[in-house]
């Protein structure tokens, strides 16, 4: 009879024991809604923010997601016919989304991740202050930096740079790009694509310019395009120069020299969580990934035969 009162008092400890060490804040937190709107599905810049978001011992963040399925059409649709009322924030990836949130929703913050120029976008009136509901993370890359970087595998002379014409965001690395050019001493073939018909007649304009290199901005239609891109351009051992990293390692890309994606939706996660805490988004300046973060393809390097110097590669990403 002790022994079966004793093992009753000891589970009654055990349960409340465990009852208890339940953390207090997960059980107060405060529900939060946040859409997140996307051009080209998830990518590790939305991992970066649901896990700064998860982090919070405030909010408890609910994420509804909104994904265009790279398309232009559908991703105006979805915001469209977005409601407001029913999220305490939203997220918007890519300049396009940005411009196209930023110009429907007046009265909830908008939070914009991977867009490089947001002041000419007319997003914001300044990288220190919006002005408006709007802040975030900008993917921005010292293309001097960058230039610089590849100079230790390349001599460019020639360097076509691809994009898709009727994004925004892809025209301001070009001029980027221009800004640089006598100095590290290339010309510049612009090569715009309008649509997935046109990639085959705009790869035969980069191989028939004779380039040393092609280089690749953030842009999420030739990311979605990039299998087919690489294809031709590997084949015909051009040097591939990008700004989104998983173009290295699932694309077969040569190089990439841009920010940390996961790092920057970090970024944007902490700026989604001092507006939700009261902050208002113009008094949160725009956040910027400082360093480059540089991935090589050793496969991709050994097709076009190039020996890449042990410099580079000590401070790079290797995808063999």
């Amino acid at each position: 009879m002790f022994k079966r009162g004793f093992t009753k008092f000891c589970a009654l400890i055990i349960i409340s024991v465990s009852f208890f060490a339940i953390p207090v804040w997960a059980a107060e937190r405060e529900v939060k809604r946040v859409a997140m709107i996307l051009f080209r599905g998830e990518t590790p810049a939305e991992r970066g923010f649901r896990d700064t978001l998860s982090s919070s011992k405030d909010f408890d963040i609910k994420i509804s997601v909104f994904d265009a399925n790279q398309s232009t059409d559908k991703l105006k649709t979805i915001i469209a016919g977005l409601d407001p009322s029913q999220f305490d924030l939203f997220y918007a990836f890519g300049t396009m989304a940005a411009q196209l949130a930023v110009k429907k929703i007046k009265d909830k913050p908008v939070i914009f991740n991977v867009v490089q120029r947001p002041v000419e976008a007319n997003l914001v009136k300044s990288w220190e202050s919006s002005g408006n509901n709007a802040t975030g993370a900008s993917n921005i890359v010292s293309m001097e930096s960058a230039f610089r970087t590849l100079s230790l595998v390349m001599n460019i002379r020639k360097l076509a740079f691809i994009y898709y014409d009727k994004d925004p965001a892809p025209k301001f690395q070009k001029t980027e790009v221009e800004s640089v050019r006598r100095k590290f001493g290339f010309k510049v073939i612009d090569v715009p694509v309008r649509d997935a018909e046109a990639i085959p007649e705009a790869l035969k304009q980069i191989v028939s310019a004779r380039v040393d290199a092609v280089m690749f901005p953030s842009d999420s239609f030739i990311k979605a395009n990039a299998n087919s891109i690489m294809k031709v351009l590997n084949q015909h051992r051009i040097p591939s120069v990008v700004i989104i990293p998983e173009m290295v390692k699932e694309n077969g890309a040569l190089i990439s020299l841009g920010p940390d994606y996961h790092k920057l939706g970090e970024l944007a996660g902490i700026s989604a969580l001092d507006v939700l805490k009261g902050k208002k988004p113009t008094d949160i300046p725009i956040k910027r990934v400082q360093n480059l973060t540089i991935s090589v393809n050793l496969k991709t390097a050994d097709m076009l035969g190039l020996n890449l110097p042990i410099q580079l590669l000590s401070l790079s990403t290797v995808i063999h």
